[in-house]
């Protein structure tokens, strides 16, 4: 999935991935920028992305777990399987297209 992702935007460049809670954290230039957990694949995105994908209900809030406090800066995909083209657009802080 990762190799997709970098193969998918030559913007996106090396990603490093490490173990996270009871899944994997995804690292750019030493920055978290994605996890995918049991909850699902979470993006760190900016912030006039996050609540327009909020609003239109293309991801959900970031909980890690069911009483956990919301991770604002991430939104939630549930189903992990995403297409390349769009997590990298994730990846480099772009709104990505549905």
């Amino acid at each position: 999935m990762i190799e997709d992702w970098m193969a998918s935007d030559d913007r996106v460049g090396e990603l490093e991935v490490r173990h996270f809670f009871s899944g994997a954290a995804v690292y750019r230039d030493g920055t978290m920028v994605a996890s995918l957990t049991p909850v699902g694949l979470a993006f760190k995105v900016p912030t006039e992305a996050r609540g327009t994908m909020l609003e239109g209900e293309e991801a959900v809030p970031l909980r890690y777990f069911p009483n956990a406090p919301i991770k604002r800066d991430y939104v939630l995909f549930p189903e992990p399987e995403i297409e390349p083209a769009r997590a990298a657009r994730l990846l480099i802080g772009e709104r990505p297209t549905a």
